[in-house]
């Protein structure tokens, strides 16, 4: 429970670090429906949160309704400082961030709880995105998450999808064990996160997404414990499991166990094969170790 306590708390730092200087980037426009965070030094009516509307307006006090899709928060900032300068405050000190870029879609697919596209947040990372709030991740998710960046042509497809619940998540392909048909696209980019990097603040692994990513979430993969161990049956699957972990983790081999004598089944190649492996050996998903009764 402290180890995960402490990786949470990581990953807020982290995010708290990375929020303000992403939401300030000077070249994003803002679109509609992204939501606006405005802050006017000593008046409290006129800071706020205000929502983009589809027409890209947003209603702000006193002044009515402002435009603001197309504009850099810099330019939305100095609208302001004009309109609110002309009868309402002297010399306004305004200050805009983009709290949500919510016109900006991501589509969430696999083990997710909200599956479907979804606008980025804060600073519109991975990180950002698997934390923020309850996150999207359902318990069943494994521990990497594949991002799939497809070719600019594909984009205004996945445009014209997302309002269709039933299609909002374009198909990918996911080479090697996870089959999600459709990475194989010319030009797709295919980006792997394993989460407690990023958790831990690898800063260098927390990817920044892109309108019309893909973020799939693959179910968790196991390992299975089988013969003369403490508690038999699966176990979560995480990378550099080794042999020796996977016996600690099903409690042990019992005392009538055979710890010399461990095997290790694998499908290879749609066939099952047995080796005998050593205890530092690293484990891949859907391993089967087998722990045989000794001879006396």
């Amino acid at each position: 429970m402290l180890k995960r306590y402490v990786s949470l708390s990581l990953a807020a730092l982290v995010l708290a670090a990375s929020l303000h200087a992403q939401a300030r980037n000077p070249d994003y426009e803002v679109g509609p429906e992204d939501l606006l965070q405005v802050s006017v030094a000593g008046q409290k009516d006129f800071s706020g949160d205000f929502e983009v509307e589809p027409d890209g307006m947003i209603n702000y006090p006193l002044l009515g309704r402002v435009m603001a899709a197309g504009q850099t928060t810099g330019e939305i900032e100095r609208k302001l400082v004009t309109l609110l300068s002309d009868g309402y405050l002297r010399r306004p000190q305004v200050s805009v961030w983009v709290k949500e870029f919510r016109s900006q879609k991501v589509y969430l697919t696999g083990e997710v709880s909200r599956p479907g596209p979804q606008g980025l947040k804060g600073d519109g990372s991975i990180l950002t995105l698997l934390t923020d709030g309850q996150g999207p991740l359902l318990p069943t998710a494994g521990h990497v998450v594949w991002v799939i960046r497809p070719p600019a042509s594909r984009l205004q497809d996945m445009e014209r999808l997302a309002g269709d619940p039933a299609r909002n998540a374009p198909p990918v392909d996911v080479p090697g064990r996870i089959d999600v048909p459709g990475a194989d696209v010319p030009g797709t980019e295919l980006f792997k996160v394993v989460r407690r990097e990023i958790e831990m603040g690898a800063m260098d692994k927390n990817l920044v997404l892109k309108a019309g990513d893909t973020v799939f979430a693959p179910k968790a993969s196991q390992v299975y414990l089988q013969g003369q161990v403490g508690r038999p049956g699966p176990i979560r699957f995480e990378e550099g499991l080794t042999v020796e972990k996977a016996l600690a983790l099903a409690g042990g081999v019992t005392n009538r166990g055979a710890a010399g004598r461990v095997k290790l089944v694998r499908m290879v190649a749609g066939r099952r094969v047995e080796l005998k492996p050593r205890l530092d050996e690293v484990l891949l998903p859907e391993d089967t170790l087998v722990v045989p009764e000794r001879f006396f």
